[in-house]
């Protein structure tokens, strides 16, 4: 089990910045937790790294840091925050940064923690303390490793949102892939740092990993269904059967019709062009294909 050690909270909220406002550099004086709860924002920490954060980002930032932070240029940033000091001077070697899930406890004790620090009693006081402990043990076991850097096979933590956004958008009764500006938004980052990122672990455009995504889909309802396949074109959100059935040949080297027919007759399914994309939506997200996009 992972103590932490008794601990004292000294300030705490909500912060909205204005866009294309900055802070630092500055020296801190005590430990600061902070995560983003909308926008984006670049974090610079004097001698070393320098990260994109957004929705999802957690970050420490320990005695002695001095660090500079950049807001958006075209849209609001607020962020969350917990300055504290451990009792008798006790030092906790903390991470810097965790990409927290969307279902993760980290945040939502975070931000019961602040709500508590508000009440402005001791009993209050000593449970949000509690709350923050309990946060900070969930942060030193979340799934990311130190500093944005991930275990080899791990999925990037842009990735994940990206493909959690778009679980919402087919969710919401979308049929049609999202812009991907907007995608871009909804995963926490620009649009330029998505195609970054997709160029980099995937070797594809967004636009590219939206196609396969939605072929590898209709791949799975040829072959657990028996759904026409220009139902599955429209499901999937092709224009029209004939593109579905050529993108899908593109892709897989068969039409639906002919994968349909190997299927059933007992053959396996045909590999994807991007290598590893089944275990891309599969890792540590949901799952399976269904529950992502269905």
């Amino acid at each position: 089990m992972i103590e932490i050690p008794s601990l004292q909270i000294n300030d705490c909220g909500l912060a909205d910045y204005p866009m294309g406002g900055s802070l630092g550099p500055r020296t801190l004086p005590d430990y600061e937790i902070l995560w983003i709860e909308r926008g984006l924002a670049t974090w610079d920490i004097e001698g070393g790294e320098t990260w994109e954060c957004g929705p999802g980002s957690v970050l420490v930032c320990p005695p002695g840091m001095v660090d500079t932070w950049h807001w958006h240029r075209d849209q609001a940033t607020r962020h969350g925050y917990l300055h504290f000091e451990f009792s008798d001077r006790a030092q906790l070697d903390l991470p810097l940064r965790r990409d927290v899930a969307g279902d993760d406890v980290v945040r939502p004790l975070l931000r019961h923690a602040v709500w508590l620090a508000g009440q402005g009693d001791a009993q209050s006081d000593a449970l949000a303390a509690e709350a923050l402990q309990q946060a900070l043990k969930w942060f030193l076991i979340a799934p990311d490793t130190p500093g944005g850097m991930r275990k080899r096979g791990d999925i990037h933590p842009v990735l994940r949102r990206a493909l959690r956004a778009l679980h919402e958008h087919w969710g919401n009764g979308n049929k049609v892939p999202p812009p991907i500006a907007a995608w871009a938004t909804k995963a926490g980052v620009s649009r330029g740092h998505l195609s970054r990122v997709c160029r980099q672990e995937l070797d594809v455009s967004p636009q590219e990993l939206l196609r396969y995504i939605r072929l590898d889909h209709g791949l799975l309802w040829l072959s657990r269904t028996n759904l026409k396949i220009a139902e599955i074109s429209e499901m999937c959100g092709f224009k029209s059967q004939f593109h579905f059935s050529r993108c899908f040949k593109d892709t897989y080297g068969d039409s639906p019709r002919e994968v349909r027919k190997q299927l059933l007759a007992g053959g396996d399914k045909p590999h994807h062009k991007i290598l590893g994309l089944r275990r891309l939506m599969k890792t540590r997200f949901t799952g399976s294909l269904t529950q992502i996009i269905a």
